[in-house]
């Protein structure tokens, strides 16, 4: 006689249709115990889908269902997938996505069972209720979740969130034209000793925190080439370097002539600073990963240090206020002007999407589109020449 299962170890039967089916009480996202099935086309694969579930459970990893909901499976995804997987600043991104939007509005709804017009609606409410841009971003968290639960064996064959477009231009600030980037370089010449920071903001577009992230060994002064790998971020733990998420933005960028004598002097104002603390008996932090801009006690540059520094300069330049996100938008916006192919910004930007360099593109140029409108009203004002004739 065939030996019994334990309790709990689920069963395997024989469907109807051919195929074996097997069940388990696996444990949920949400701490409850649900009935979990598996298919397979022989017993065997069936009963080893049988084991699978039970290793899950022993090790207490939940097994989402068919039958949870948007919101279960949100939470599921943020604990077990984004917060071991990505970065701290992508797991808050992500969580207050879901905490603000997605769980009110989409929370209740069995995840198997949302459909293209329902999620379409919520998505138009949203961006009437607040953005085009925050209507977006959630709807790019939710395609991100949908994927994850599609590697789950719970059901879901499709991500509506694909199937559902927002059109919103890339909220990045106002571009600054050359003359307004002119005056703010020349007055952080003479007004701070991060004017080589400002530089690479304004000349190669980086982030404000790749620019606190930098580190001497991701920059070669002789072949003028300068690497983005790290970028300074919160987190619990405190503020810590974080590598960038795609290979996109770790690719090299060549550095411009008229940076390489700032980035000399700020190596030299290193050291100097580092003997003059041990000299002076003063506090000095010995930093290990040999950041380019340090304050002058050698910690790293803050991203909230550079904005206080930027809003002094703007003051005392004159200049209209601004973020540090519009530095990096005037240097695609002047590469536009330029007439650089948006493929080559996009390289420079280190953008993961065409799509977010096109949306500069468009914007920069507006005057450009006019004139070439203005000339072929001009050219189909003239008379016809070479009419066929016609007889």
């Amino acid at each position: 006689m065939a030996k019994r299962r334990p309790n709990g170890g689920g069963t395997v039967t024989k469907r109807s249709d051919g195929r074996y089916q097997a069940a388990v009480y696996v444990p949920q996202p949400d701490g409850t115990t649900k009935r979990k099935f598996a298919y397979g086309r022989d017993y065997d694969e069936c009963d080893r889908k049988r084991r699978d579930l039970l290793n899950r459970a022993a090790d207490g990893i939940p097994t989402p269902t068919r039958d949870m909901t948007l919101g279960q499976w949100l939470d599921y995804w943020l604990e077990c997938i984004v917060k071991p997987d990505l970065s701290a600043g992508s797991y808050r991104t992500y969580s207050r996505a879901v905490r603000n939007h997605l769980r009110p509005r989409l929370g209740s709804v069995v995840m198997v069972k949302l459909g293209v017009k329902e999620l379409r609606g919520a998505i138009t409410r949203l961006a009437q209720e607040k953005t085009p841009q925050t209507a977006r971003h959630v709807l790019r968290v939710l395609s991100a979740a949908l994927t994850a639960a599609m590697v789950e064996d719970i059901g879901l064959t499709r991500n509506v969130a694909k199937l559902v477009h927002v059109r919103a231009s890339t909220n990045s600030g106002k571009s600054r034209d050359a003359a307004a980037v002119l005056l703010l370089l020349a007055e952080a010449r003479q007004r701070t000793v991060y004017y080589p920071a400002y530089l690479l903001l304004c000349l190669l577009g980086l982030r404000r925190a790749e620019v606190c992230g930098l580190r001497w060994e991701n920059i070669d002064l002789e072949q003028r080439i300068l690497w983005v790998e790290t970028q300074r971020q919160r987190t619990s733990a405190g503020t810590v370097d974080v590598e960038l998420k795609s290979a996109t933005s770790k690719a090299p960028l060549p550095l411009p002539a008229q940076c390489i004598a700032p980035l000399r002097w700020t190596r030299m104002r290193t050291a100097w600073l580092r003997e003059s603390a041990f000299a002076e008996g003063r506090p000095w932090f010995e930093d290990p990963e040999r950041h380019v801009f340090i304050t002058r006690t050698g910690q790293p540059l803050q991203v909230a240090q550079l904005y206080s520094t930027l809003q002094g300069i703007i003051a005392s330049a004159g200049l209209e206020r601004m973020n540090l996100k519009e530095l990096r938008k005037s240097c695609g916006t002047l590469l536009v002007h330029l007439r650089v192919h948006p493929r080559v910004i996009k390289a420079i930007l280190r953008h993961s999407r065409i799509s977010t360099t096109l949306d500069i593109y468009a914007e920069a140029l507006d005057p450009d589109v006019v004139d070439a409108v203005g000339q072929l009203d001009r050219l189909l004002r003239q008379p016809s020449r070479g009419r066929p004739d016609s007889g």
